[in-house]
């Protein structure tokens, strides 16, 4: 009961502060999106246009991947989404937020909902699709709490708000489990992890990142936690000042990450010396970016940094159950790996 408590707590106070105006029967709601912007919501919306992949995780995992007209071109070819519903496939591509998005394909579709991300030109195509009478809700999910609201949101803007309190109650559930086994492990006694990003081994998290959030979820410390804005730079000397106890890469860095770790000067770095240097998972979606999935990579690293705590934790069944919760297919039935190892 203290869950849905919880839960039900979280959305109140949430709602009461995104919704600014009186809904009646048939009429706009105006939202506060999470860049502050004021937004009038059709009712319930049936034709929804996601411009980013975590916005279309979101969107299926709350299960309105029928109400999507559009979707970004990335995630045409997502495994994930592809093995939860094929039709993505045949949805038009509207364009990429990190190479930019196509605003006469979005309009023409004729949606009553888009989504976007705050970075890039986000906000401003969100402000001239409102001079087209569509509504653009801005969404910025680098943190587990502006994940909740990102879902809340966009529940409520398909008129269907109890299915954001489905997906929120299996994530809570995954993080609790962490919680509960690593409470007790003093700040002292935290293992340091090292995030290395797409971007190369030696781009890493800052304490401004959702990745930052996972680790410190995890029971780790990050090691560029007192950096700030978006992914940094840093020296191979800071690297192995920092002496990681254990390094995680970006899926996309497995071959540099290989290559660069297996030179002589990073093999007293405790993580490379013990062996300890692995991939965020998995080979459908990863776990490191920002959707529900980041609980998931919560447990993944709990159990790699403190496998004695969660030696009663059944690692894939807790994945497979997570999955057909949120999907309606397990992870396995998706043909799902981890693949968290360096070949």
């Amino acid at each position: 009961m203290k869950r849905w408590k919880f839960i039900s707590l979280f959305m109140m106070t949430l709602l009461s502060y995104c919704f600014l105006s009186p809904v009646g029967a048939g009429e706009k709601r105006v939202v506060r999106d999470m860049v502050g912007r004021e937004v009038a919501l059709h009712p319930g919306a049936e034709r929804i246009i996601t411009t980013f992949k975590p916005a279309a995780l979101c969107v299926l995992s709350l299960g309105l991947s029928d109400r999507l007209v559009g979707i970004d071109s990335h995630s045409k070819h997502d495994k994930l989404q592809l093995g939860v519903y094929p039709g993505i496939a045949d949805l038009p591509g509207v364009g990429r937020k990190s190479t930019g998005l196509n605003l006469e394909t979005i309009i023409n579709l004729k949606p009553d909902l888009v989504v976007l991300y705050a970075q890039k030109d986000g906000i401003k195509i969100a402000d001239r699709l409102v001079k087209h009478d569509i509504p653009a809700l801005v969404i910025l999910p680098e943190s587990f709490d502006g994940l909740k609201q990102a879902l809340v949101l966009m529940a409520e803007a398909a008129g269907e708000p109890e299915r954001a309190e489905k997906v929120l109650t299996a994530c809570d559930r995954l993080l609790d489990i962490v919680s509960e086994r690593i409470r007790d492990i003093p700040e002292n006694k935290r293992k340091v992890v090292y995030y290395a990003s797409s971007k190369g081994v030696f781009s890493t998290a800052t304490g401004s990142l959702l990745q930052d959030e996972i680790i410190g979820r995890a029971g780790g410390v990050n090691a560029g936690h007192a950096l700030s804005g978006y992914f940094r730079e840093i020296s191979p000397e800071q690297f192995i000042k920092w002496d990681p106890d254990l390094i995680v890469s970006s899926i996309h860095g497995r071959v540099q990450v290989k290559r660069t770790l297996s030179r002589p000067e990073f093999k007293q770095v405790k993580g490379v010396a013990g062996g300890q240097v692995f991939l965020f998972p998995s080979n459908l979606a990863p776990w490191d970016f920002p959707s529900p999935l980041s609980t998931l990579g919560v447990l993944w690293l709990g159990k790699r940094l403190y496998p004695d705590r969660f030696e009663d934790i059944d690692l894939m069944s807790e994945i497979d159950r997570f999955h057909q919760d949120l999907f309606k297919k397990t992870f396995t039935d998706m043909e799902g790996e981890l693949k968290d190892r360096l070949q």
